[in-house]
């Protein structure tokens, strides 16, 4: 003998996967209106998404649940930091690079500062009369500015002609 099923009125069961339906299509629609309002404080306002929805998950929180999760919470945070847990990991590779470059570059300007320092130390000198003064016949790189010329007609502008 055969046992036989029970199972649901065929019209009752249609209007309950319709409405089912319509029903996961509005949350769907409320859960991309709140998600784009979240991406758009992320971008423009600062805000943290993480530390938003851990935020979320306990306003949502029973007060006697959110208590023992908020203790337990702050004493596996202390342990972590006890354990050195949060120290270096790969998570934190570009902020360490920075702090490299950032080191290297404040080194660097250390460096010069100290060979500054010591050049100054060591005294600065006036140059002579002589090596004050510039001769272009005697030097191996002339002089850019051109001499005055004694008398008008003696010397045209460079690279000029002159029409009769």
């Amino acid at each position: 003998m055969s046992e036989t099923e029970k199972l649901i009125n065929r019209k009752q069961f249609g209007a309950l996967i319709k409405a089912a339906d319509q029903a996961k299509t509005k949350v769907a629609s409320v859960n991309g209106e709140i998600g784009e309002r979240i991406k758009h404080a992320v971008e423009n306002g600062n805000l943290h998404a993480g530390a938003f929805k851990a935020i979320l998950k306990l306003y949502r929180m029973d007060a006697e649940k959110r208590d023992g999760w908020l203790r337990s919470f702050d004493a596996y945070r202390d342990m972590a930091g006890e354990l050195n847990l949060f120290e270096e990991h790969v998570g934190d590779l570009d902020d360490m690079a920075r702090r490299d470059a950032q080191k290297e570059a404040e080194e660097a300007e250390a460096a010069q500062v100290a060979e500054n320092v010591e050049r100054l130390e060591s005294g600065i000198t006036q140059l002579s009369e002589e090596e004050r003064e510039f001769d272009d016949a005697t030097s191996s790189k002339p002089s850019r500015r051109r001499k005055a010329p004694e008398s008008p007609d003696e010397d045209e502008a460079g690279g000029s002609y002159t029409y009769n």
